[in-house]
């Protein structure tokens, strides 16, 4: 994620209480360095993080799963992180450069997507 040559990896807990909000969920990324990952430099985010789209909601599951991908090919990875009951149905968050404070990051849901809400649990899953 920082391009400093070294795997990274993100991790979800999707029924994490945000203060008194169960199961608002929140994800945390682990750095990796020489001698493999470490807690060194980890940090997590969750929905009330600044620039994160949207609020900390009960039953959400933000986190429910996590993908690290560069899609954007700077050598750097975005990541993706899903929440399952977000308005019933699921969402996406692309979380870019959240190594600083994911400025730019986006969600997508039903809604945004042009799809019924159908209780679908978007995010739920990402491609291995």
């Amino acid at each position: 994620m920082n391009d400093d040559g070294y795997a990274d990896v993100s991790t979800g807990s999707g029924g994490e209480s945000i203060g008194e909000v169960y199961a608002a969920g929140q994800i945390t990324v682990l750095k990796g360095g020489k001698s493999g990952l470490t807690a060194h430099g980890a940090y997590s985010m969750d929905r009330n993080t600044a620039n994160v789209p949207g609020t900390a909601e009960q039953n959400d599951f933000f986190g429910a799963d996590t993908k690290l991908l560069d899609v954007n090919g700077d050598g750097r990875a975005e990541l993706f992180a899903g929440a399952v009951g977000e308005n019933r149905d699921g969402a996406i968050w692309a979380l870019r450069n959240p190594v600083n404070a994911p400025v730019g990051s986006v969600s997508f849901g039903a809604g945004t997507l042009g799809t019924v809400a159908d209780g679908s649990a978007l995010g739920a899953a990402f491609a291995r």
